[in-house]
């Protein structure tokens, strides 16, 4: 059995597009900016880190992707498909076969009462799946995770690396060509969580798998050839492979460069760094120049 992902979405666009996303929550009588004018583009087949602090607008983001959300302003394509126009009807047939997604928590991923093969093949009742087409699947999907001798036991009896493996053939189990991971190493020792990341590029190398990863890894960008950074909730920065883009992997690779870059949304904002902006001593304004092909930055007072 071959493991294939849909293939939606027109060529050479990017898989996933989001322009000037907003997300506003109001909790009591407070409102609070989650998502402030966020761009984002990723390619099919790309595998982006997404990094920020508490709070940045991270899971936000995921959660928007996934369906599970929608923007307060803003618009939104996966594979083509405007998720701010579907109904309720295709938003739930777009969960369940665009996307598949990760929770750090592996509760959340896993039913305690079902077994690794039951979990994995739950997914493809939903869809209407043939009984022998899920157990193969299934046990394909399993394989690939490297747990064909735990298809009968539960999540207690699984270690924790063992509960985010079947976490992954969960949420691979319909063939969604996009793969959201919220922290999904967050709670895995370092070892695991490099092997986590190893399992990942597999999935990405093996099922052309477009693949979002929200992470607090600090060696992130060693380890994937995208990274991008949310605050204050829009993309900041963007650090890339100068050499060899290099999909995902869990070892650290400090012998190739790094780049890099601020970003500069559609809306042509540009998020300087707090530690240049104190550098120069710039407070609430500043003078923008072109002098000999260059933008220069001063003081405004």
């Amino acid at each position: 059995m071959t493991v294939t992902a849909n293939a939606d979405g027109g060529a050479g666009s990017p898989y996933v597009l989001c322009q000037d996303l907003f997300k506003i929550y109001k909790i009591a009588d407070l409102e609070v900016v989650a998502l402030r004018g966020l761009d984002l583009a990723v390619d099919r087949g790309e595998v982006v880190a997404i990094v920020g602090a508490s709070g940045s607008g991270k899971s936000t983001l995921l959660n928007i992707l996934a369906g599970y959300d929608a923007p307060s302003a803003g618009a939104v394509t996966v594979g083509g498909r405007d998720l701010l126009r579907m109904g309720s009807r295709e938003i739930e047939e777009y969960r369940r076969s665009d996307v598949g997604f990760i929770w750090q928590q592996t509760s959340r991923n896993l039913f305690p009462y079902l077994s690794t093969l039951e979990n994995v093949s739950l997914p493809m009742m939903l869809t209407n799946t043939p009984g022998g087409e899920r157990r193969e699947r299934a046990e394909e999907l399993l394989r690939l995770m490297g747990l064909s001798h735990r298809l009968g036991h539960t999540p207690e009896r699984l270690s924790g690396g063992e509960q985010q493996r079947v976490a992954i053939a969960v949420a691979l189990a319909n063939r969604p060509p996009l793969l959201l991971a919220d922290e999904p190493t967050g709670e895995l020792d370092d070892a695991t969580a490099a092997e986590i990341l190893d399992l990942f590029g597999a999935v990405n190398r093996e099922m052309g798998t477009t693949i979002l990863i929200v992470t607090h890894d600090p060696d992130i960008a060693y380890k994937v050839g995208r990274v991008v950074m949310i605050r204050d909730g829009k993309m900041s920065t963007e650090i890339r492979r100068r050499v060899t883009y290099q999909r995902i992997r869990g070892d650290v690779e400090t012998d190739q460069p790094l780049e890099e870059f601020v970003l500069v949304d559609g809306s042509g904002r540009v998020q300087i760094p707090r530690d240049i902006l104190e550098q120069l001593n710039i407070g609430e304004k500043a003078r923008v120049q072109i002098e000999d092909g260059r933008i220069t930055l001063r003081p405004g007072e």
